[in-house]
């Protein structure tokens, strides 16, 4: 019979997970041993090994919540707010805060996705492809006069780019937060996508 989990089991799983992203970001997952994640988790080898058989299960794990976290704030801004401007206002507003707290998760989405095996790298993408529709989506509801079937993906790729990167670039501690920058993102694609009025 298997040894049941322990009460904190769920809350060290995610804290190593968080350290270990982290590492990744610091390290770079091809040079990242398991041995290094384990001290990055303040845990010894044989611990890591028990929450997470390999660095390819602990990556895949935070891809897979952090593509699967970001469709979910986006599809509560959707069932919350009517179709419109103001869901996409919403939408970029629950991303914002979201983009500050899992800068190394992206970073890892960005740069590590391709050392996944083949059926877990399909997975990730099938989720990013699904944000990217209900983006597209909410654009398309939103702007109808300047958002369609033919650009409805260049417009949602060209704004989630705005936002996206600022993992690269945007510093929690820096003179702009994360919540300001979405708004000014938010002022440009509305006046833009509305021909200037708001």
């Amino acid at each position: 019979m298997a040894r049941p989990r322990s009460a904190g089991y769920d809350s060290q799983r995610d804290l190593i997970l968080h350290n270990a992203v982290e590492a990744f970001s610091r390290i770079g997952y091809p040079s990242a041993s398991m041995a290094q994640l384990a001290q990055s988790c303040g845990t010894s080898k044989a611990g890591l090994y028990h929450y997470f058989e390999s660095k390819e299960a602990l990556l895949f794990e935070a891809l897979d919540r952090h593509t699967a976290s970001l469709l979910a704030l986006i599809e509560e801004a959707r069932s919350e707010v009517a179709p419109g401007p103001q869901r996409w206002a919403a939408l970029v507003r629950k991303l914002m805060p979201e983009y500050r707290r899992s800068r190394a998760f992206h970073a890892a989405l960005i740069n590590d996705v391709k050392f996944l095996p083949p059926a877990q790298h399909q997975h990730i993408v099938a989720q990013q492809r699904a944000v990217v529709e209900a983006v597209a989506r909410t654009l398309e509801e939103a702007f109808p006069e300047r958002v369609n079937e033919g650009n409805r993906k260049p417009v949602a790729m060209a704004l989630l780019g705005m936002i996206n990167f600022t993992f690269a670039w945007l510093r929690p501690d820096g003179p702009m937060s994360y919540e300001e920058f979405g708004e000014l993102a938010l002022e440009l694609s509305l006046r833009g996508l509305s021909g200037g009025a708001r």
